[in-house]
């Protein structure tokens, strides 16, 4: 025992001199510029990195860019068979513009009119859940002329977005053209089903429609000998935050027969959960309505009341997440989700597109789209037998 007491005493006094916060002499860890944008998901302790002698064992791992500000990290590494630790901190900053979702460029006014052009804007933000919009120049609106105003948005970390706009300010009795005539001579818009199949069936895709009460009673048999491979079928409606989400009343009818028709099939549910309870309750809603019911699609979320958008009060950070609670409470009971939306707000509003599938709403012949979806919602005046009316057709991309 007498023995083994000096080698145990020093092992302990080696012990005590090793400090896992304290870097070694000839270590260094230089860091960057640690300025990280708010909401970033991507961005992690590697980024904070500039160069290193030292193996940075957690070098993956995410940071936190919900808050911003300075926000503190610990950088764990390896040095010379050790492991030690570092705190450092990163800053979070907010260099995003706000955006325009709708600004008309052209008003007419009468004169003596005291109108808050900035009533005329839908607008949104990342992150600021209450941006400012002033107007810039100068107006009489008492002396019938032409103005050229323009509309500002700043934000709560001073990022400023403008827009130009011209305000007519006209007499009373005096006449202006109001478009009157823009319907005359409107040409047919309808798009044939057969001419879609003509024009875009491959290999790689399949052709399909998506349906809700609007097209009443549907021929899903007809629909099917016309090429149809699928269709997507709105599930429930909830149109207004204040309002329930209620089940279309054509949503058993259209799933029973179009599955009976051989046809692939897919829902939607028209929502307007703005926030992270309504997301979690209408995820519930659907996948008991479901039953356990096989769907062949994602099912998607369709947000669509833009119109007032500002009102609400939240940011383009909080509707994504409304959706991503909709869909991780989706994936934890079975169901994959998509989200349906269209080009204007699939570029301006939502985020993290690239990490879950999309229904791309475009009507065009050709989408100029760059990003990625596995749906085109290619038109709204769709003509096929075995439905009296429009409908919406679709394209989807196997790959």
């Amino acid at each position: 025992m007498k023995k083994i007491m000096p080698i145990l005493s020093i092992l302990l006094l080696c012990a005590c001199g090793y400090d896992e916060y304290k870097m070694p002499k000839e270590a260094y860890i230089n860091l960057n510029d640690n300025s990280i944008e708010i909401y970033d998901i991507n961005s992690n302790i590697n980024d904070l990195i500039k160069d290193t002698n030292t193996k940075i064992i957690n070098k993956n791992k995410s940071l936190n860019t919900k808050k911003l500000g300075k926000n503190k990290i610990t950088i764990e590494y390896e040095y010379e068979g050790r492991k030690y630790k570092y705190d450092t901190n990163y800053n979070v900053v907010d260099t995003t513009k706000p955006v325009f979702l709708s600004a008309p460029s052209y008003i007419n006014i009468f004169k003596g009119d005291n109108t808050d052009f900035c009533k005329n804007v839908i607008y949104a933000d990342n992150y600021d859940r209450n941006v400012k919009c002033s107007i810039e120049g100068e107006i009489d609106n008492n002396i019938a002329d032409i103005y050229n105003l323009k509309y500002v948005l700043i934000d709560s970390s001073n990022n400023k977005e403008e827009k130009d706009f011209t305000v007519n300010v006209i007499d009373e009795n005096t006449s202006y053209d109001d478009n009157d005539d823009y319907y005359e001579d409107e040409e047919d818009d309808s798009l044939y089903f057969s001419d879609i199949i003509k024009n875009y069936k491959t290999t790689d895709n399949m052709i399909g429609i998506d349906v809700s009460a609007w097209q009443d009673e549907i021929d899903f048999e007809k629909v099917k000998k016309s090429g149809c491979e699928f269709v997507i079928i709105r599930i429930g409606v909830n149109p207004d935050i204040d309002r329930d989400l209620s089940i279309d009343s054509f949503y058993k009818t259209n799933i029973k027969k179009a599955k009976k028709a051989g046809l692939k099939v897919g829902v939607y549910v028209y929502t307007t959960a703005i926030n992270e309870k309504k997301a979690k309750e209408h995820a519930k809603w659907v996948v008991k309505t479901l039953d356990k019911e096989k769907l062949d699609f994602p099912v998607a979320f369709d947000f669509e009341n833009w119109s007032d958008f500002t009102s609400y009060k939240i940011s383009t950070y909080d509707i994504t997440n409304s959706f991503l609670v909709f869909k991780n409470y989706l994936k934890k009971n079975g169901y994959d989700a998509m989200l349906y939306s269209s080009l204007n707000y699939l570029n301006k509003v939502w985020m993290y597109k690239d990490t879950y599938d999309v229904w791309l709403a475009h009507y065009i012949d050709k989408t100029t789209y760059t990003g990625k979806y596995i749906l085109w919602q290619m038109g709204n005046t769709g003509i096929i037998d075995g439905i009296d009316g429009y409908v919406d057709i679709d394209i989807y991309y196997k790959e």
